[in-house]
């Protein structure tokens, strides 16, 4: 077995996490389209394999140590500016009873995210190119969604925005941020106060063969968020609440 297969089998294994039967070839495909691509557009500054199974394989699928996750099945789930699928793609491959959507405006990136699910025949995988501002308005997309996750966004409040007016009442926003997540949470009650949500847990992990300690930080939509949200295109990112 190749020595990314085995750092991502450790490390998932730490959290009670085993791949179903075609998991390994799937995230072996992965792993050979992302470079292939990687040399004709910037899809991740990670090169080496085993870097990119532990800094992105294994942290998509860190998510599995939260109960919300861990317990989910044949749920509605978007990933929220996905980029290269993470880590939406990793957490399909996990549970491949999913439905997942992957969000990405950038629509080169898309065509690299269809290369992907196709060469996968990951059946139940949608790929939209599309605004977050514009999709949470739309009335097949508003309020479908159990799970909301995100590795990508830099400002806690705006994900909020971008993502709370997706996911139903009762759903929840999965997001992963590093060692200043205590403190992007105490700028966010204005963000909870108007989306109609709460913090509900903060949980800390790390990931064996590399260093620091990261977060995830799960907010949970506790009632229907206002036909205001999300502000127009570029205003959430500009404008903070």
């Amino acid at each position: 077995m190749e020595n990314w297969a085995t750092a991502l089998q450790k490390s998932i294994a730490r959290w009670d996490v085993t791949l179903p039967p075609d998991g390994l070839d799937n995230f072996r495909v992965y792993l050979d389209i992302l470079n292939t691509w990687n040399n004709r557009m910037n899809l991740t500054a990670l090169k080496e394999p085993e870097h990119i199974a532990l800094g992105h394989f294994a942290d998509s699928i860190a998510a599995m140590t939260l109960d919300v996750v861990f317990k989910a099945k044949g749920i509605h789930a978007i990933d929220i500016g996905t980029g290269a699928g993470f880590p939406g793609l990793p957490l399909e491959i996990v549970n491949p009873n999913w439905h997942m959507t992957l969000l990405e405006s950038v629509s080169k990136k898309c065509d690299f995210l269809r290369a992907v699910v196709g060469a996968m025949e990951l059946n139940r995988v949608t790929i939209l190119s599309k605004r977050s501002e514009v999709l949470g308005h739309e009335k097949e997309y508003r309020e479908k969604y159990d799970l909301a996750f995100s590795r990508a966004l830099s400002n806690l409040s705006t994900l909020i925005e971008y993502s709370l007016p997706l996911l139903k009442v009762g759903g929840s926003l999965v997001a992963h941020r590093g060692r200043t997540a205590a403190d992007e949470i105490s700028r966010v009650d204005l963000a909870l106060e108007q989306l109609g949500a709460e913090v509900s847990e903060v949980h800390h992990y790390e990931i064996s063969g590399l260093a620091g300690s990261r977060s995830l930080v799960v907010i949970k939509k506790v009632k229907p968020t206002s036909k205001h949200y999300p502000r127009r295109t570029g205003i959430p990112a500009k404008r903070p609440l």
